[in-house]
């Protein structure tokens, strides 16, 4: 092999080269200068700027006068780079510091500077990642009183902003002037207000994302976007109308709270619910019977989700209602996504989504870690042992479903019950499911694992027309 060949990267002209290590993560694009002296100034020429605290100040620095030298020689470097590239095109710029005390002046001035340069993509990330232990947003608001970075004017004027992403920095979206191009936002970590002012500006946008946001006084949210993420939010009002009539994905996480999506798609291809952040009950109370009325509206609002996931609380809390099969409507669903602990308090709710999704070609299990020493005991009069055993008919099941995937698959009771009625409902004439697929979580020891397979093969003896395939989760 000739020296041409073993370094084509060298045969290539500068642009081009500037073009590779332009999609590099900025750390890694300045490392290049390392490799020869042609490439020593090379990594000037990127249109995409990063300076994330993470990459240049170690987390195992923890005395306060070494950790603030770290910093400061942190500011000094992207000074340093910005001194050289005056001249330079930049369309992206991203800031991530999660300290910001002491330092206010020097993120103003790199965000000053990114708006001189009228960047297309703006990232401003002061959040903390200690805050991400927090279960409940709205009690610890008074831990981020220290927020003294405030946005400069300027960015509210910046008109070729194309996607823009702000943490934990004081923000007022009402200030926007004219964000025509903005097709990407994302907030989070901030008391949230006046947001409907900037999304009626913003004609062009296509995804919103909210996370952990307190102090949200939005009533009703309208757009013509394509994405809406919301996590964890902390509202100031009791409901919250949706007019979403272009969206393709909706995601949300947190508390249950009174939404109504009045003008939505005729088909929206993924929606996922997940009300984690409910406490987890044993016994049935009036505010569980109401969450489940919400709950069941909400899912009627949407039934047009052509992908659906839902969490544990929503299998526990459907089935509370005075009479959920009359609560809930038939959906538009194809693939259900059913995030749970297969504990007994679930077994009613998933058989109700069962048969209110008639158009059904994938069934998806995600298993979820229980609490600790939880038994699968009764409940309700419900005995785990014998639920799947009952006549529990799903006619438009048999004729439609296709494929069942489990994930994190352990091999519990709950499981191969559920399992063994879906083959067993497929057993009969004009049956659909052709396999069922079965993923043991990586890092499971190898006897567990051994006896894991095992009852897979088992699975596959009580069927000879589905095929039951058993393999280990991959790791992401």
């Amino acid at each position: 092999m000739d020296s041409i060949q073993q370094d084509r990267l060298s045969s290539l002209p500068d642009v081009l080269l500037i073009v590779i290590i332009s999609f590099l993560p900025f750390k890694e694009c300045v490392r290049t200068s390392a490799l020869s002296r042609r490439w020593r100034y090379l990594c000037q020429e990127t249109r995409n700027l990063s300076f994330r605290e993470s990459d240049f100040v170690s987390p195992y620095i923890t005395g306060e006068y070494s950790r603030f030298a770290a910093c400061a020689s942190f500011f000094s470097f992207a000074d340093n780079w910005l001194s050289r590239i005056q001249d330079q095109v930049v369309e992206s710029f991203e800031i991530c510091f999660s300290n910001p005390v002491g330092f206010e002046h020097k993120i103003e001035a790199l965000i000053e500077y990114a708006v001189s340069k009228r960047v297309k993509n703006l990232v401003i990330d002061l959040s903390n990642p200690a805050w991400r232990n927090y279960n409940d947003i709205s009690s610890v608001c008074v831990s981020y009183l220290h927020f003294i970075v405030t946005l400069p004017k300027s960015v509210y004027s910046l008109t070729t902003l194309e996607s823009l992403k702000i943490y934990g920095c004081k923000f007022d979206p009402s200030r926007f002037t004219n964000p025509v191009l903005l097709r990407r936002l994302s907030i989070g970590w901030m008391r949230l207000e006046n947001l409907q002012s900037l999304l009626s500006k913003a004609t062009s946008l296509l995804s919103l994302s909210i996370k952990e946001c307190w102090g949200v006084d939005m009533t009703w949210m309208a757009g013509q976007f394509r994405e809406l993420v919301l996590e964890n939010l902390d509202f100031s009002y009791m409901q919250c109308s949706f007019e979403l009539p272009r969206i393709h994905s909706l995601k949300y996480s947190g508390q249950v709270f009174d939404f109504y999506f009045d003008i939505m798609n005729v088909i929206i291809p993924k929606v996922y619910l997940d009300f984690g952040e409910e406490r987890e009950y044993d016994q049935p109370t009036q505010s569980t019977r109401i969450s489940g009325e919400v709950i069941s509206r909400i899912l009627n609002d949407l039934r047009a989700a052509s992908t659906l996931a839902v969490c544990p609380y929503i299998l526990q809390t459907i089935r509370e209602c005075k009479k959920p099969f009359y609560m809930l409507q038939p959906m538009e669903t194809r693939h259900l996504v059913l995030r749970t602990k297969m504990s007994t308090k679930e077994l009613n709710g998933i058989i109700i989504l069962l048969k209110n999704c008639p158009n059904l070609e994938t069934l998806s299990f995600e298993i979820l870690p229980s609490r600790p020493f939880q038994r699968n005991s009764s409940y309700e009069g419900i005995d785990p042992k014998t639920f799947w055993m009952q006549n529990r008919t799903c006619e438009s099941l048999r004729k439609t479903l296709k494929v069942v995937v489990v994930r994190d698959f352990g091999g519990s009771s709950n499981e191969l019950n559920v399992l063994r009625y879906l083959i067993r409902l497929a057993s009969g004439g004009g049956n659909a499911l052709e396999r069922v697929e079965l993923y043991v979580p990586n890092g499971m020891e190898e006897s567990q694992a051994m006896v894991v397979f095992a009852k897979a093969e088992m699975l596959q003896r009580t069927s000879k027309h589905v095929q039951v395939l058993c393999a280990q989760l991959l790791e992401n």
